[in-house]
């Protein structure tokens, strides 16, 4: 607005200006300083008609087309500046899903892990009650087998006292007595505790 003022100042000396330039040309210096009322009368008509002129077709379409570039002008500030908020607020929003991936992987990573080592307790603790079980089942088979061992140890020493004592003895006593004889006396030697060290 103010460039518009100096303008129309500048267009008010310009018309004023030339007669004189005109008359300084033809020789008199004097006519620059002596007014002429014609000149100033006809100087302002135009000054004034130009005035309207460039007020109804150049300034008001002038101060339009700065307005609307303002307008404008603005608007982009205003987009950019609702553009660079929505950017901020997509950076903040990946921010926050990265971070939860993140969170959620550790999760997945600890809970693996609880898996795993929940896993390997369970695998050990099969593993230790079927070796219990193994153990028991062998003890079992262990002393089932020396209860046989025992059995026939003892049917075969009494086969040999038998045989020995018919060596020994006389032809008096019959194979049922000599077993009977050696029964009790193996019987007497497992009520001491004798048997227990005869080898397996």
């Amino acid at each position: 607005m103010i460039s518009l003022r100096r303008a129309a100042v500048a267009l008010t000396l310009v018309p004023s200006a030339l007669p004189a330039l005109a008359s300084e040309g033809g020789g008199g210096g004097a006519s620059l300083i002596e007014p002429q009322f014609g000149t100033i009368f006809w100087t302002l008509i135009t000054f004034i008609l130009l005035l309207a002129l460039l007020g109804r077709f150049a300034w008001k379409p002038l101060l339009g087309a700065l307005e609307t570039r303002e307008k404008s002008i603005q608007e982009s500030i205003d987009k950019a500046r609702e553009d660079r908020e929505q950017a901020e607020e997509l950076i903040g929003q990946h921010r926050e899903l990265l971070n939860q991936a993140r969170r959620e992987r550790a999760e997945a990573v600890s809970e693996g892990q609880r898996d795993a080592e929940k896993l390997k307790a369970e695998i050990l603790d099969e593993a230790r009650k079927q070796r219990e079980q193994i153990l028991a089942q062998t003890q079992s088979q262990v002393e089932a087998g020396m209860r046989q061992a025992r059995t026939e140890l003892r049917t075969v020493a009494v086969d040999l006292a038998i045989q020995a004592a018919e060596k020994l003895l006389t032809k008096n006593l019959d194979d049922t007595t000599q077993r009977k004889l050696v029964e009790e006396y193996l019987a007497d030697l497992e009520k001491s505790g004798d048997t227990d060290s005869l080898p397996s």
